[in-house]
């Protein structure tokens, strides 16, 4: 009986996953946001230059759509696109139109990280194979990933895959997995890193030294080999400044719909609305994230925070004071929250994770997520009436609603981080496999 209704499990997950590939795969070609023009760019560019690609990754010749629009983010991204372009060789990208089979080609790895991810909440969470199933679908029918990797074109899943494959191999005491597993997920996207120091910093205490050493070691090397072949021809300026370096300093928000960080929104809204000279308070956000990561790092070291949360809380501390959060951003942190929200034992907890997780998903809404699909040629006008009837074709949405929006997503990081801290303290059901035997672990 037990095989039989596991197997019926395993039919709907598959079920749902179908249907969740079929929705993103529909959407992929009939729509296009200005990245995925953009994104065409880069990949000839890199295909024309090769390892010196990032000389050319200010965007400043007539191949690009955007003119100055860079790119800044690690290498995993273009190497996708790279072969990407293999796939729709003869595409063309303009600031007007993109090509199908580029849309398609260089959204496919974006929904397959999606489709990663929900195989793995579905895998690693314990209990109940209905709460496996209802995590696994908040996930893969959650508009703010349809919306990311099927429409708009972001590759923030990719990034959250890595993070949360390298957080249950931790979590079950697969350590050097886990490690690699992190060293890709900065390579594809920088943010990551937030979540990655403090997973390190809760795993100190119950890792051997040497194997420690070890780890590091194997997170360090996939950085490097990943890296050189792109610093080989002495891009090492151009190289940094793209990864480290942010496309724009701290300033106010254009537009407020598009913003994410609940401070920067608010400073934004006050100067648009009342007219307040508010730039300067924007040099806070940095200052108050480094101070707010440090005073992370002591608690999670000191009160032994698990590797889940401790990784949530950094993402969290980043949504709440990085002065520029764009809505892609938020996508990283979804799947950790489902994570939790599906395999904590506290109830605030859960409840905390589950609104962190769905919130993000009323902008789909605020928003007029109809424009995509005919913001460049070819449009797909017709999709227009069924996305009026179910409301994601909407104008003249004030601003103050996308400000709460941003102010509810920071009241419940801070309120996670609060949380994490000073209440749930019991290891996560996730952990219980964990098997830390260091001392034969190779």
């Amino acid at each position: 009986m037990k095989f039989i209704i596991s197997k019926y499990h395993l039919l709907i997950f598959s079920i749902l996953l179908s249907g969740a590939i079929y929705i993103r795969v529909w959407a992929a070609p009939l729509s296009a946001g200005p990245d995925v023009a953009q994104f065409w760019a880069f990949a000839t560019i890199f295909h024309s230059h090769g390892i010196d690609f990032y000389q050319y990754a200010d965007a400043t010749d007539g191949t690009f759509p955007f003119w100055g629009w860079g790119y800044f983010y690690p290498p995993v991204w273009i190497l996708i696109l790279g072969l990407c372009l293999l796939a729709a060789s003869t595409s063309q990208a303009t600031e007007l139109m993109v090509d199908t089979s580029w849309r398609v080609a260089m959204k496919v790895p974006i929904i397959a990280a999606d489709a990663i991810i929900g195989c793995l909440l579905f895998w690693a969470l314990t209990g109940p194979r209905w709460r496996r199933l209802l995590f696994a679908f908040l996930w893969l029918f959650h508009p703010t990933a349809w919306f990311e990797s099927a429409v708009f074109g972001q590759f923030d899943a990719v990034a959250a895959a890595f993070l949360l494959a390298s957080i249950i191999m931790l979590e079950k005491g697969k350590n050097w997995q886990a490690f690699l597993l992190a060293g890709l997920a900065i390579m594809t996207k920088q943010h990551t890193l937030m979540a990655i120091a403090l997973m390190v910093i809760s795993v100190i205490r119950n890792i051997d030294q040497k194997l420690l050493i070890k780890f590091f070691l194997i997170f360090i090397g996939v950085i490097i080999v990943i890296s050189i072949p792109f610093l080989l021809t002495g891009n090492f300026i151009s190289y940094t400044k793209s990864i480290l370096l942010s496309a724009d300093a701290p300033g106010y928000q254009s537009h407020i719909m598009y913003a994410f960080n609940g401070i920067g929104s608010l400073l934004t809204y006050l100067h648009n609305t009342l007219g307040w000279d508010t730039e300067a308070l924007f040099q806070m956000n940095i200052p108050l994230l480094v101070i707010t990561m440090i005073a992370a790092v002591i608690f999670i070291y000191l009160k032994r925070i698990t590797p889940v949360r401790a990784a949530l809380v950094g993402l969290c501390l980043f949504t709440a004071f990085f002065y520029r959060i764009n809505y892609q951003y938020l996508l990283i942190y979804i799947p950790l929250a489902l994570l939790i929200a599906g395999s904590t034992t506290y109830w605030s907890e859960r409840i905390v994770a589950v609104g962190l997780a769905m919130v993000p998903a009323i902008w789909v809404w605020l928003s007029n997520t109809g424009f995509w699909f005919y913001y460049l040629k070819p449009m797909a006008l017709e999709t227009l009436d069924m996305f009026e009837k179910i409301g994601l074709v909407r104008y003249g949405v004030p601003d103050y609603a996308f400000l709460a929006l941003a102010l509810t997503i920071m009241a419940l990081c801070l309120a996670y981080v609060l949380g994490a801290f000073l209440w749930w303290r019991r290891p996560l059901p996730v952990s219980a496999t964990r098997t830390l035997n260091t001392e034969r672990e190779v």
